[in-house]
């Protein structure tokens, strides 16, 4: 291979731009997330049938559709949680199923099944359930003079339809506020008075408030629909809407009652920074969506916004791509030390820039070799991908530094850079092929894990295969080709040493030094192997000694980090207010207030709700239905906070 490119360079050459160009735009096109995407196929059937008991909810719905779904292909198991009014199953499929077609062979069973439930069930709502369904912003709505009711309004039906248009983005209902709702308040002292029930009121509401087809007329030209309009417009026509007639007299709902144009009751409570508010969890769809591309396209969407009132303020206290860019930006930047130290000590041992840049050719070919076939299998520059990369920078130039050290050697026994090139690179290939492949074999078997581990870790092990496979080519053909048409000949031994370059005199000196190190390790070699036995149990001694570290080391999936934010769930007594709940929530956030420096703390968020609110993008239910809350704080990051703080008061 190293003599077809040396009488090939033209099509090498036109390889490596191939190569540049289809990596860049490789490398444009692929999503950007924190870490892979974790497909394990879950799928979520919610059935609802208000005010029905936990026990009938199991009995009834529950039991009914695990029976069914278990006609389903490939699921593994199911797990199901039966609270008042909602049944919730969860079914887990097999790893390696199709997602799409998971949640389409359990929508069908279910509306098939629907029959069977008790009369007055609502359809069940099926969702595919993934590790994206996490908000990736969070957008909060505040204005002074507005109420709750109007907050979630605008937010709602204004700013949502707007802000939903962002490519890969999904908004799902608000959290917080107040539904807007026609309330009937009546006095049952009245009603008795007038031989009245509540459902009384509720048959004729219902049946007065209707917009009804009443044929159509031909005028001339033109056929016009008729419509028999009842629908109120407004709490006060409600208010002469009539209950019951007896003879000339009737009863409307202001002799019984009042209607006003209130709200549904609240079982849902945001605070920001003590303030009550509203705000969305904008989600991440699947697929190749680019984290960072979903919160650019919202930030750039809110600075738009139609049809909502000036004092209407919108906020991001939440940005996920803020720890993306974080955590890609600080792989980048130990990549980029660790290529400097490595170009550093290249220049150091071979005293060559020429020889040096040589080396360093195949760092982006290499690279741009793995984006592009990672961008085919459809991966995602996350910071595992990056960080198996970083690891492999080091490894990614050993077998250009062995072909170009046994060029030097033939140009130091007087041969043309040609035809040490050739000879050099054809002398080494076989084995830079062995080093090559044992690296290969201690990543490539991860790619036959399972589990969660695979979605994480079988990207990180195939970017540092290809990338080593594409390190050895270029170690065999654009390095040779390189060395046979800019290295100059070695000529030693003639010249005055005071015509010699600043660098060539500091790289004979290295040497020296490197000669006297070189010596003193060689005898420390001669005395251990003199010594066997004293060696061999030594290094064994050593060996068995490392074991006794693990119990005092820390066992965790991922390593501790300090991403400027912790989160505290709280749960209050079953059948507690919403209210009560959320004095207990100003309680704790008026404790981090006093724990957190005033300088730290940068946004308090607390949502208190039923757990019914599952269906938003943030986690608000829990095993039982209780009231639950959720605090999120944001913290500016400070070198002199101790990190340890948010760990004893929430989790990470």
């Amino acid at each position: 291979m190293p003599s077809f490119a040396i009488r090939h360079p033209y099509l090498i050459i036109v390889f490596c731009l191939a190569v540049v160009v289809i990596g860049v735009t490789s490398m444009a096109q692929m999503p950007v997330d924190m870490f892979p995407p974790i497909d394990i196929p879950v799928v979520l059937v919610a059935t609802f049938y208000n005010g029905m008991p936990p026990q009938q909810i199991e009995a009834d719905i529950t039991d009914t559709f695990e029976r069914f779904f278990t006609l389903a292909a490939g699921v593994d198991h199911m797990e199901s949680r039966s609270l008042t009014g909602v049944s919730l199953i969860k079914i887990y499929f097999r790893p390696g199923t199709d997602a799409n077609a998971d949640v389409t062979q359990i929508s069908n069973l279910a509306m098939a099944d629907l029959r069977r439930l008790p009369e007055g069930t609502l359809p069940p709502v099926v969702l595919q359930v993934t590790a994206s369904s996490q908000p990736v912003v969070l957008l909060t709505v505040q204005g002074e003079g507005l109420n709750e009711t109007q907050l979630h309004d605008y937010l709602q039906y204004q700013i949502r339809n707007q802000i939903a248009g962002v490519p890969g983005a999904t908004v799902p209902p608000p959290f917080g506020g107040k539904y807007r709702q026609l309330m009937i308040y009546v006095d049952p002292v009245k009603l008795q008075a007038h031989q009245l029930s509540p459902m009384d009121v509720v048959r004729a509401t219902n049946s007065s408030n209707l917009i009804l087809p009443a044929g159509d007329v031909r005028i001339g030209p033109t056929d016009y629909n008729i419509y028999t309009n009842a629908q109120v417009p407004s709490a006060q026509a409600l208010n002469e809407v009539p209950i019951k007639t007896v003879g000339e007299n009737s009863v409307f709902v202001s002799d019984v009652g009042k209607a006003v144009d209130g709200s549904y009751l609240q079982y849902n409570i945001v605070r920001v920074d003590g303030q009550k508010s509203v705000y969305v969890g904008v989600q991440k769809q699947g697929g190749n969506t680019n984290t960072i591309a979903v919160v650019n396209g919202i930030r750039k969407a809110i600075q738009s916004l139609r049809d909502i009132p000036a004092e209407l303020k919108t906020s991001v206290v939440f940005d996920q791509s803020v720890f993306v860019r974080e955590a890609i930006s600080t792989v980048l930047r130990e990549g980029g030390i660790g290529i400097f130290l490595t170009g550093l000590m290249i220049l150091l041992f071979l005293g060559s820039l020429r020889a040096t840049v040589a080396i360093f050719l195949s760092l982006p070919i290499s690279v741009l070799i793995a984006f592009t076939v990672l961008h085919m299998m459809g991966k995602s520059i996350d910071v595992m991908v990056l960080s198996g990369l970083a690891l492999a920078f080091s490894r990614l130039i050993d077998d250009s530094v062995v072909v170009i050290e046994n060029v030097y050697r033939h140009m130091e026994l007087g041969e043309e850079p040609r035809v040490a090139a050739e000879k050099g690179a054809n002398e080494v290939a076989l084995a830079v092929l062995a080093i090559m492949l044992v690296a290969v074999v201690v990543f490539f078997p991860v790619t036959f894990l399972f589990g969660v581990s695979k979605y994480l870790f079988t990207a990180l092990a195939l970017g540092v295969v290809i990338a080593l496979f594409a390190s050895y080519f270029d170690a065999v053909t654009v390095v040779p080709l390189f060395c046979a048409n800019f290295l100059k000949p070695e000529h030693h031994g003639s010249g005055d040493h005071k015509a010699q370059s600043w660098g060539k005199r500091f790289h004979a000196g290295f040497n020296r030094k490197f000669e006297v190190m070189l010596n003193f390790y060689e005898k420390w070699v001669r005395r251990a192997l003199d010594r066997p036995w004293t060696t061999v149990l030594g290094f064994l001694a050593c060996f068995f000694a490392c074991f006794l570290l693990i119990p005092l080391m820390g066992l965790s999936f991922f390593p501790r980090t300090d991403a400027g934010q912790f989160m505290i769930n709280l749960k209050a007594p079953t059948g507690t207010r919403i209210e009560i709940t959320n004095e207990y929530v100003t309680k704790v956030e008026n404790i981090v207030r006093q724990v957190v420096r005033p300088g730290d703390l940068q946004t308090a968020v607390s949502n208190s709700a039923r757990a019914a609110a599952w269906l938003s993008g943030t986690r608000c239910s829990s095993p039982d239905f209780r009231d639950t809350a959720r605090s999120r704080n944001n913290c500016f990051p400070n070198e002199g906070r101790p990190s340890s703080w948010g760990q004893s008061s929430g989790s990470k």
